[in-house]
């Protein structure tokens, strides 16, 4: 397995870790405090692809309710290759979420400057980026021809390609719209209140794809942090990793939970992106994207407080929009895989 090729495709970053407000996080009380824990909910959705029913159907299941507190998350890759990316966004807006920018944000709003720069009057690549620079090939962040699985539903057909989908969803979004996509911070940090018991640690992280194992936030792969499913050891460094983009034999979960058993203060990271492997359940990352789009479930954790802690669940729903076929397989039967 080949370590990942960094592009130099990304779309100009505003803001690379963004800190969520504390009026936002639950906050966990001891029993004989005379004042209920903090009422509102963290909703984490895994990747939406333009499934707005989908979307509207889950926050449906688990009663979300902004007035209450309630807050969304949205791992990234809320647009693209569904019925309704434009619905999507809005909807996030409406709900004041919080989210993280996937690769196909990151694609999308590279179409945008392109589209813009082909005008007569770029004002929304200027309004979006500061500056009309606009990338090669706006398809680059897309996930190359060595990606074994779900993403290669935008490799070059017949009748579309990856660029075209982009290209496709940039032309429906509007300048609103796309600058929210392009204010979204590559990873969201979430401190929670500290509970000895709780199984999501100190710190929880939202991210798109993953992260690097060893490695600190700040010197994360701007690249990778979009991309990842797999690490592989460095060339002459046993303790080190290197990002993957390939579905290799294991998810980097694995090495980021081993890495986790050995710190003292402990780290859960929540994404999506990895459609093949579905629901996944590590014991500091759970991955959330369960291939809604393909015709399975869209799945959210949600966090809460209690007078014992934060406690979180997994929930999921069938998804409610039409779906689209896969080039590979998705099929890992209806059970989330345990790692």
């Amino acid at each position: 397995m080949a370590p990942m090729k960094s592009s130099d495709k990304i779309f100009p970053i505003t803001t690379f870790i963004s800190d969520l407000p504390t009026d936002r996080i639950p906050q966990s009380l001891s029993p004989s405090s005379e004042i209920d824990p903090v009422s509102g909910r963290l909703v984490i959705v895994g990747d939406v692809h333009g499934m707005r029913k989908s979307l509207e159907t889950l926050l449906d299941k688990v009663s979300f309710d902004k007035s209450k507190g309630d807050h969304l998350i949205l791992v990234g890759d809320l647009v693209n290759k569904g019925p309704d990316s434009s619905g999507v966004v809005d909807l996030a807006i409406k709900l004041g979420a919080s989210a993280v920018r996937g690769n196909h944000e990151n694609a999308v709003l590279n179409a945008a400057a392109e589209i813009n720069a082909t005008r007569d009057n770029p004002l929304r690549s200027e309004d979006l980026t500061g500056n009309p620079a606009v990338p090669e090939n706006p398809a680059a962040d897309l996930p190359g021809d060595n990606v074994r699985d779900l993403e290669t539903a935008d490799k070059p057909t017949s009748t579309t390609t990856g660029a075209t989908t982009s290209h496709s969803t940039a032309s429906v979004l509007s300048t609103r719209q796309l600058d929210w996509l392009a204010a979204l911070p590559l990873i969201l940090r979430v401190k929670l209140p500290h509970v000895p018991t709780s199984s999501l640690g100190d710190t929880l992280i939202v991210v798109h794809a993953g992260l690097v194992p060893g490695i600190s936030l700040e010197n994360q792969d701007h690249h990778a942090v979009m991309h990842i499913r797999s690490v592989v050891r460095a060339s002459g460094d046993e303790a080190g990793f290197v990002p993957a983009e390939i579905s290799g034999e294991e998810s980097w979960v694995m090495e980021w939970d081993r890495w986790q058993d050995s710190l003292a203060s402990k780290t859960t990271v929540i994404f999506g992106h990895d459609a093949r492997r579905r629901l996944q359940l590590g014991r500091y990352a759970i991955g959330l994207d369960s291939a809604c789009l393909y015709g399975h479930q869209l799945s959210a954790v949600v966090i809460a407080a209690s007078d014992t802690g934060i406690e979180h669940q997994v929930v999921q729903v069938e998804c409610a929009d039409a779906s689209i076929v896969p080039t590979v397989s998705v099929n890992q039967g209806d059970k989330a895989i345990a790692i």
